[in-house]
């Protein structure tokens, strides 16, 4: 079943909660001070039900110049509006007010409806209605239906539901796929239940039970009970009017313009690109920083104006530029916005956001201009392929992507498999994703990092893993690093904990080698009862880089450390293990003075010798002895 939500918009006194309780039979005045000035001050609520079935929430709305800003809380989210006009008054001042906002905004439905036609003969209802058709020139109601009512007799009521009914139709559902998201336009305390919060849900849906975020404070809320259009309900869906009955926060801790959503569905953010635009009749022009009154959703925030792509911004022109707000809020991608003017209070235009987490730009420069254009452009594809290049060292999930740019994460897994088949972005098996630019950069680094390392170190075998991990990776496991390294298999070499380029090789001096061939031979002398290596080397003449060789020959297995200072050749070491594997084609164990008497050695060797066995996996102790593992 579709649900829609129908805002009033027009001056004071020109009938719109009168019109609305017509309709619904619900008062919206709820206040004291209301009922007894006769006005609206602030948002009230009604809902009924259309003769095809569908559900209308409605928001009505303050006419007053003073209580603009209630106005705008309750516009946020509405898919149709009645723009109340007078038939005795016609068109006045907050009655422009109200289509500029609406303007702004881009709401895309409306129906006029011209009240109090019994306080008018027909003369003068004709004379109004063609002065309105000209005053909406241009708007979005040009065109729109135009339906002439009495509150009082219920005169033209008939047709204005028929109406309702059909502009419904055309209404574009919100989408429930998305992470649910509620501006908050009221809070208040219910004796016996606690914290309520009401508010539009623009998108997605929230469950009773779960647990949502509260932007952008980020304090956790649980949901104890829905309610929609006063009755309880497990779920509520994008396009209802919603009461939320929360636990786990003070009613204190809430305010107007807060945004209940799903925990990691968008970013807390102090900077906004935008496209803004300047009402033709407006009276100002901006200049780089004036400060400016935003209103987003159901909040008002202070901001600074920063022109991206020009001085001054007149009446009628539009331009790229970035608000620096006075507040954090929580915004996605494509959300429309209205501004005001700080001092004094007056619309002055509005426009749409390109980026709800924008960073800190500098004025006039050509390449944030052309990436804010192709933002404009709605060229998603080119949006998440722009994120990525810039910040694939972040190695985001589509759930990161999602957040930052304030899209859907469906649209985003769409858009990236379509980035993955062109070739242009590679997804790892942690589910994260990178651009094949990223991917090149870092190859590069990779191979000048080893050059670098090779020339500094040229006989050793290579850049140890971990030192690669951590200087170039950061944070990334090992698991993620070695998928990415074997990208590069052509130009990089994984030869176990090393790396070293493809095309390096060890190349020994004259005196390198000879070194190497002593040292063998030295330790071979001993046989299995050899001098340790540091009593070796204090006599040999020694090399360049001696310890690189030894951790290169015993990287490359010519060389066994057995324990400490004890190593053997790679040839008596064979021996060794095939003497032991030997004597257990008879034996079933084999003793400390057995494996001392076979390798002609004594306790000093073959304890740690015994030990290297059982470490290595060969053999295992049980009591005195050893068994084959």
């Amino acid at each position: 079943m579709k649900n829609i939500i129908i805002g009033t918009a027009g001056h004071i006194d020109h009938g719109k909660t009168t019109l609305i309780k017509a309709l619904t039979n619900i008062e919206t005045d709820r206040l004291e001070e209301e009922k007894k000035r006769g006005i609206t001050i602030d948002l009230g609520f009604a809902f009924f039900d259309l003769p095809s079935g569908k559900k209308a929430g409605i928001v009505d709305v303050p006419g007053h110049e003073k209580f603009i800003k209630n106005m705008l809380a309750g516009v946020s989210g509405i898919d149709l509006v009645l723009f109340v006009i007078s038939a005795e008054e016609g068109v006045m001042p907050q009655t422009q007010e109200h289509l500029d906002i609406l303007n702004l905004l881009e709401v895309e439905n409306g129906i006029v409806v011209l009240t109090k036609k019994d306080l008018v003969d027909s003369e003068w209802l004709a004379l109004v209605q063609e002065e309105i058709k000209g005053k909406l020139k241009g708007t979005f109601l040009e065109g729109a239906p135009m339906v002439s009512v009495s509150s009082h007799t219920k005169e033209g009521f008939d047709s204005l539901i028929e109406t309702i009914d059909q502009m419904a139709e055309a209404v574009t559902a919100k989408s429930i796929a998305a992470s649910g998201r509620m501006p908050i336009d009221r809070v208040f305390t219910l004796q016996g239940f606690g914290t309520i919060v009401t508010g539009t849900l623009t998108e997605g849906q929230i469950k009773e039970g779960e647990s949502l975020l509260l932007y952008p404070s980020m304090a956790e809320v649980k949901i104890r009970s829905i309610q929609v259009h006063s009755k309880q309900e497990p779920v509520a869906y994008a396009g209802q009017r919603v009461a939320l009955n929360v636990t786990g926060i003070k009613k204190s801790d809430i305010h107007r313009g807060d945004i209940m959503a799903h925990p990691d569905s968008m970013e807390i953010t102090s900077m906004l690109d935008v496209k803004l635009s300047l009402l033709k009749h407006s009276h100002r022009e901006l200049k780089n920083w004036t400060r400016l009154r935003l209103y987003h959703g159901t909040k008002e925030i202070l901001c600074r104006l920063v022109l991206l792509d020009q001085e001054t911004l007149k009446p009628g022109e539009t331009c790229f530029a970035q608000l620096r707000l006075e507040t954090p809020t929580a915004c996605k991608y494509g959300d429309h916005f209205v501004v005001r003017f700080y001092s004094p209070l007056e619309t002055i235009g509005g426009g749409i956001i390109l980026d709800p987490n924008a960073h800190k730009h500098k004025r006039f420069k050509d390449e944030i201009i052309d990436e804010l254009m192709m933002k404009e452009s709605g060229a998603q594809g080119d949006i998440v392929e722009n994120l990525l290049i810039k910040a694939s060292e972040d190695f985001m999930t589509a759930d990161d992507l999602s957040k930052k740019l304030g899209l859907q994460k469906e649209e985003i897994l769409n858009l990236l498999e379509t980035l993955i088949g062109n070739d242009q972005v590679v997804k790892l098996q942690n589910n994260t994703y990178l651009h094949q630019n990223y991917l090149y950069e870092l190859e590069q680094t990779i191979i000048q990092t080893l050059n670098s390392y090779h020339e500094k170190y040229p006989v050793r075998l290579g850049m140890a893993k971990e030192e690669i991990r951590s200087k170039i990776f950061g944070k990334i496991k090992m698991k993620v690093v070695d998928e990415i390294l074997n990208m590069f298999s052509d130009q990089v070499a994984s030869r176990g904990q090393f790396l070293s380029l493809t095309s390096f090789e060890i190349a020994y001096t004259p005196d390198q080698e000879a070194f190497i061939k002593d040292l063998k031979s030295n330790l071979d002398k001993g046989a299995y009862k050899p001098e340790g290596l540091d009593l070796i080397l204090k006599n040999m003449k020694r090399p360049k880089h001696v310890q690189d060789i030894i951790s290169n020959l015993t990287t490359t297995g010519d060389l066994v450390k057995i324990y400490d200072q004890i190593y053997f050749t790679k040839q008596r070491y064979d021996v060794m293990v095939d003497r032991i594997k030997t004597h257990f084609q008879s034996q079933d164990k084999i003793t400390l003075a057995d494996c001392r008497d076979m390798l002609d050695t004594s306790r000093k060797y073959v304890v740690p010798i015994l030990e290297h066995l059982d470490n290595i996996g060969l053999t295992k102790r049980v009591e005195d002895y050893r068994m084959l593992r």
